[in-house]
């Protein structure tokens, strides 16, 4: 069973790769691109719990379409922290919502209580 967070990885992932080969002008067949994103699913199980290692990650499964050049991987560098720090961010808030929808439709959810533990100052 995959996580909300698993599944954001892996999405970006195979993203990242596709911008680097457009931004390289690197032409991708069809099953090349599919075999990044079977490679992507494989990764992502180990990159979404580790800040930063989705780049590593990146970097190791572009040897799958060894077409693309890795020094593409300098265009993504930048912003890769900043957007594993948001994709961790969404999947905290998402995590918790998702735990209030749950306790809610199971009728565990004890509003009162919860209303008095947010309104304490941390």
């Amino acid at each position: 069973m995959s996580t909300t967070l698993e599944n954001t990885v892996l999405k970006a992932e195979g993203r990242k790769k596709l911008f680097v080969a457009q931004a390289t002008n690197t032409h991708l067949t069809l099953a090349q691109q599919l075999s990044i994103f079977a490679v992507a699913t494989l990764t992502s199980k180990g990159a979404s719990g580790v800040q930063g290692a989705s780049f590593i990650a990146l970097v190791g499964t572009l040897m799958v379409v060894p077409s693309i050049p890795v020094a593409g991987m300098a265009l993504i560098l930048g912003i890769d922290r900043f957007m594993s720090m948001f994709r961790a961010a969404v999947n905290v808030i998402g995590n918790g919502v998702a735990t209030l929808v749950i306790a809610r439709s199971e009728k565990d959810l004890d509003a009162r209580k919860l209303r008095d533990r947010l309104e304490q100052p941390v």
